[in-house]
């Protein structure tokens, strides 16, 4: 087909589809549906489209898709809904109108059989919009922090804007008056709220030095005195503090030292008593009594 046969009946579809919207727009706002302001844009494609917009955002989409079909199926418009494009749910389902009803007709199939499943389905997706627009604003966020605190860190080959899930950088790295390269690859995920890091070729020593970064339970070395209230201990064990090396361990209880008394006890501890019910090697177990033996018969 001639490209200028092509664009004559793309603009004839887009003439005609422009009347039939503007009906079918004009019939809305005369019924007040949804509080009216209806409006119309007319497609520009080889069979004709036009899609109703509301002020208050959703739009109904309504195109001739089977032109090639015979009989009525060929002459059948597919009424469907706008959705915001961070929206991946269950949209409400299409309807078919017949191409040769007028627009009144078409009016009230898409207000009685379309708007109410699409008007349910639309506040759930603008819900998905308003959290996508939140995570790809903290994934800018967050990419811009890596880039901060390493410069060469980009896009690479695979490309992508300010708030795209992967990165890369090579860094060369001085190690004992020698350059070594090593790669770096950052990865986010969706919410912009972790980083999955990917090190390749790292020198050893700087490898040690981001593992004891990482590290959460860094090693304490300390003094430990006793405290005030020790004060029956021993005089060497209050003048003579004790050096402990050992590591912080999140969330263990902390037991409070005491020096220990020339009887064993340490300061400030209860004598341990025995419950009564409690097995004892001194006591014996209580023990049934015997039953007496019976002779056997003969």
């Amino acid at each position: 087909m001639h490209s200028d046969v092509i664009e004559q009946r793309m603009n004839e579809a887009h003439d005609d589809f422009a009347a039939r919207g503007q009906a079918v727009a004009d019939v809305l706002n005369a019924e007040d549906i949804q509080g009216g302001g209806w409006t119309v844009t007319a497609g520009v494609n080889l069979y004709g489209s036009f899609t109703l917009h509301h002020p208050a955002g959703f739009a109904v989409h309504v195109a001739r898709l089977t032109p090639n079909l015979a009989g009525a199926a060929g002459r059948r418009l597919t009424v469907d809904g706008h959705y915001p494009r961070e929206f991946y749910g269950d949209r409400a389902p299409t309807i078919g109108v017949g191409l040769d009803q007028p627009a009144t007709w078409l009016a009230r199939r898409i207000v009685t059989r379309f708007l109410p499943a699409y008007l349910n389905v639309w506040p759930t997706a603008m819900l998905h919009k308003r959290v996508e627009e939140r995570q790809t604003a903290a994934r800018t966020r967050l990419n811009a922090r890596l880039e901060r605190a390493l410069p060469t860190l980009g896009p690479g080959a695979v490309g992508g804007g300010p708030d795209r899930l992967q990165s890369y950088a090579s860094v060369n790295h001085q190690v004992e008056g020698e350059r070594t390269m090593c790669r770096v690859k950052a990865r986010l995920n969706h919410p912009g709220t972790v980083v999955d890091l990917q090190l390749d070729w790292v020198p050893a020593d700087l490898a040690v030095r981001i593992l004891k970064v990482l590290n959460p339970a860094p090693a304490l070395e300390g003094r430990i005195m006793p405290g005030p209230r020790a004060l029956d201990a021993a005089p060497e064990a209050l003048a003579t503090p004790r050096v402990l090396v050992g590591e912080v361990v999140r969330g263990a209880r902390t037991q409070r030292v005491r020096p220990q008394l020339s009887s064993g006890r340490r300061s400030g501890e209860q004598p341990l008593y025995e419950a009564w019910f409690a097995p004892s090697r001194r006591r014996r177990p209580l023990q049934m009594p015997r039953e007496a033996a019976m002779p056997a018969e003969r």
